[in-house]
């Protein structure tokens, strides 16, 4: 019965979080949960729990930006690991959804000041 108990717990609790780490390439200024984002080389790292995910951008080993977002299914899995910006009424640009290669799940970013830290 222990036994039993143990691999249900493992499997419960590999079902209720995923976590992961990609690459990414931001082109162009861009805004994520209000911080401003400089183009560069990032790191993602998310947190998937349920529909929901905790997402990290990092630089060079420093948080830059956090934020939430929700998971959801697309018809096409995107070729390559990207940004993808929307445009706001005042000309900036803000993070939409961040799209991971060859995954047809993709994070859609909840809309300023509802993510993480505000």
């Amino acid at each position: 019965m222990k036994k039993f108990a143990v691999i249900f717990i493992v499997c419960l609790l590999a079902v209720c979080a995923f976590a992961a780490e990609k690459s990414v390439t931001i082109a162009s200024k861009t805004n994520m949960n209000g911080h401003v984002v400089a183009p560069g080389e990032y790191k993602v790292s998310y947190e998937i729990k349920g529909s929901t995910a905790n997402v990290k951008l990092i630089q060079s080993g420093k948080t830059v930006a956090t934020a939430t977002g929700e998971v959801v299914e697309v018809k096409d899995a995107p070729r390559y690991n990207a940004v993808v910006n929307q445009t706001n009424a005042d000309g900036s640009s803000s993070v939409l959804e961040i799209q991971f290669a060859n995954q047809k799940k993709v994070i859609r970013l909840n809309a300023e000041g509802t993510a993480v830290g505000k």
